[in-house]
């Protein structure tokens, strides 16, 4: 039996056009998850309906076997790695990170060696209040707590997103530290960073439609939209698709190259984004020529698949 279990699940936000559309995922213990998408593609959304914090419409989201509806916080027993935006800016950091363990009544000899190991690692000073911590020091403040203590899933925003490069890739070496054998999902628009983190399976968010659970070999040989594509480090270009004598062709930088006969023929003639996989050493995007393959590509408004 799978920890998770999402069946068909529809979310919208009431008075809004935006919403999650036939969710469909499993998590089995120990797994980890990457859901990827670009911000505001609904990553924050999707895991706070997976602990509870949302109330989805329609579908099912079973938790060991049990409706996720129907159980307590307590017996969820989920981590979620919260916003910056809800801590107390007076709040002590050590404070911070040992509430959930002090909630468990957990040895003060044992909370003291965490904090300890904490601050030494993260180079959090735990006296400090959280107004005077970087935003490095909060984004690790908000990992350590999360993994204070165990749990059956943790839930991992992308607390990292808005620091700088080299920052970000402290913060995730930490995370990287602490999911080894623990149920994870972890949420980002880094491509990169879900890449290396990846291991059982990736979800693709792109304007509200949630793809399957689906492997990097899969999502490299066959994205679904453009967002899988940018994931798959594809390159993306905007031309025109032609028709010559019953075949199809992408119009390029005064050139045309041959493509795959779309879905449907609304497409002749129009603007669309072909995607790219190049072989061999990148060159200028105007020297698109031999050695591309596209074998399928997107109406840019909708971000659907158009080609197969």
């Amino acid at each position: 039996m799978a920890l998770l279990e999402v069946s068909k699940v529809d979310f919208k936000y009431y008075g809004s056009s935006f919403g999650l559309q036939d969710v469909n995922l499993s998590l089995n213990s120990g797994d980890r998850l990457v859901i990827y998408g670009r911000e505001n593609s609904g990553k924050t959304t999707l895991l706070r309906l997976l602990c509870g914090l949302e109330e989805y419409c329609s579908g099912s989201i079973l938790l060991g076997g049990a409706q996720l509806k129907e159980l307590s916080q307590k017996d969820m027993n989920i981590g979620y790695s919260f916003d910056k935006s809800i801590l107390d800016a007076k709040a002590l950091a050590g404070e911070i990170i040992s509430y959930p363990m002090k909630l468990r009544n957990l040895r003060s000899d044992d909370i003291d060696d965490y904090l300890e190991r904490v601050a030494d690692k993260c180079k959090i000073p735990l006296q400090s209040h959280i107004k005077d911590l970087s935003d490095r020091q909060i984004a690790l403040l908000i990992l350590a707590r999360l993994f204070a203590v165990d749990r059956r899933l943790y839930l991992v925003d992308d607390v990292w997103k808005d620091l700088p490069q080299e920052e970000k890739i402290i913060v995730f070496d930490f995370l990287k530290e602490h999911i080894a054998g623990k149920s994870v999902i972890v949420a980002t628009d880094d491509s990169g960073l879900a890449k290396e983190i990846y291991t059982d399976a990736i979800v693709v968010l792109a304007e509200g439609e949630v793809s399957p659970l689906l492997s990097l070999e899969e999502i490299n040989a066959r994205p679904l939209n453009m967002q899988s594509a940018i994931f798959a480090g594809y390159e993306l270009h905007i031309g025109q698709l032609v028709k010559t004598d019953g075949k199809y062709f992408a119009s390029l930088y005064g050139g045309k190259y041959p493509v795959s006969q779309p879905i449907g023929t609304i497409y002749e003639g129009k603007r669309v984004c072909f995607a790219f996989q190049r072989f061999g050493e990148p060159c200028e995007l105007e020297e698109v020529g031999e050695g591309i393959v596209m074998s399928f590509y997107y109406d840019v408004n909708n971000e659907r698949i158009i080609s197969k």
